[in-house]
């Protein structure tokens, strides 16, 4: 009898050790989308490539260890000087619980360079730097919404340069300014009867998203770029009309609610 007791102590503790170590916290069941895009201001060099290893991304209601989510794992090389002048590129983006996201953090990993009148040059990146840089930013996750978070990276002020003009050094203490916006919206509404389930189609150009009906006959379109939608009702009960509603506007940031949609009986 003891060792059994001894094996389920043994199994507890092992099962609680795997869920403390899992990468990202539990996410509860409203989520958004939080992306993380990179650009650059102009800086007078022929490239800066960094390598990103990681990106994460923390929220304001979870303790200091343990708010962290993890939206990219997988290390890439960014030429700074090819994100100017409003291109950007993503570099991280995952479903994460609604919320308050206080601060990004960016791992820079080993191998990044720069070049300078065609001479390649690699950047030594300081320890603080490898552990982490971390940017203040500001987005309200809301449910259902994508927000981009764009990342300036000032190159020109993130290049330090030491030696002599004979043998020049090149270290990164990275200058990063940053911006929040919400990019989609949503549709909702309710059909009625609501015992009728149904399924719902947002439509405009080629673009397109779908859902279902709820037991109330609600309904959420959810991630919609901004734009003028098409929106159609097919009900699983086929004694009712298929319905449709045009010219339905979609805002980024905001719910479109269009009230209650009434079906008619064959």
């Amino acid at each position: 009898m003891k060792s059994i007791v001894v094996s389920i102590f043994i199994l507890i503790g092992v099962s609680i050790f795997f869920y403390s170590c899992s990468d990202n916290p539990t996410s509860p069941t409203r989520t958004g989308i939080l992306q993380v895009s990179l650009t650059d201001a102009p800086a007078s060099y022929d490239s800066v490539n960094i390598v990103i290893d990681s990106v994460q991304a923390h929220i304001a209601n979870g303790d200091t260890l343990h708010g962290w989510y993890t939206l990219n794992s997988t290390p890439g090389t960014y030429d700074l000087k090819t994100l100017v002048n409003g291109v950007s590129t993503i570099i991280g983006k995952d479903t994460l619980p609604t919320g308050r996201y206080s601060q990004i953090r960016l791992f820079i990993g080993s191998g990044s360079y720069i070049v300078v009148s065609g001479q390649k040059y690699l950047l030594t990146i300081p320890s603080g730097v490898q552990t982490g840089v971390k940017i203040n930013v500001d987005a309200n996750l809301q449910d259902g919404f994508l927000y981009n978070i764009t990342l300036d990276f000032d190159a020109g002020m993130s290049i330090v340069v030491s030696g002599t003009p004979n043998n020049p050094q090149y270290s990164l203490k990275p200058v990063v300014r940053s911006g929040a916006t919400a990019t989609t919206g949503i549709i909702s509404g309710v059909v009625v009867p609501g015992s009728v389930s149904a399924s719902v189609w947002a439509k405009t150009g080629t673009d397109s998203s779908s859902t279902s009906t709820d037991a109330t006959g609600g309904f959420k379109l959810i991630y919609l770029s901004s734009g003028t939608y098409s929106v159609h009702i097919i009900p699983d009960d086929t004694s009712y009309k298929d319905t449709t509603l045009t010219n339905v506007e979609v805002t980024a940031g905001s719910t479109k609610d269009i009230g209650n949609i009434s079906l008619t009986a064959k």
